[in-house]
């Protein structure tokens, strides 16, 4: 009894790691799936003197466009938008100066078109949050 146990318990302990492993693979590994867009991208640094440093990129697929809005937020307030359109790969962004004590995100939103300029999706993908 002693020599089954001996061996039972480890076996179950290397079942557990091996299913824990593949569930937080497969969690880490969704990602949305899109019709007219390959992928979306925020990014937000901000630098000691305050300069927050803003870009939104959309890779899009074949014939399809988009109008991009990259939208710098305070607090969840928007205080700043640069916006860009085109096809293939299509980014928005730039610098503005934000004050300290707040909380800043860049949301970037992507309002997809088909060939014959039906709106197909919009997704929005915000950054990191970043406290300055």
């Amino acid at each position: 009894m002693r020599k089954l146990l001996c061996s039972t318990i480890p076996a179950f302990l290397l079942l557990g790691i091996l299913v824990g492993n593949i569930t937080a693979a497969q969690a880490s590994d969704v990602m949305p799936l899109y019709t007219g867009i390959a992928s979306v991208t925020s990014r937000l640094t901000i630098s000691d003197a305050g300069g927050a440093s803003c870009s939104g990129k959309v890779m899009l697929w074949d014939d399809y466009t988009a109008d991009v809005t990259v939208e710098l937020k305070r607090d969840g307030t928007t205080i700043k938008t640069w916006t860009s359109s085109g096809s293939g790969m299509v980014s928005a962004g730039g610098t503005y100066y934000v004050a300290s004590g707040h909380e800043y995100v860049v949301t970037t939103t992507a309002t997809v078109y088909d060939s014959n300029g039906k709106i197909v999706e919009s997704p929005s993908k915000d950054s990191p949050s970043k406290n300055y």
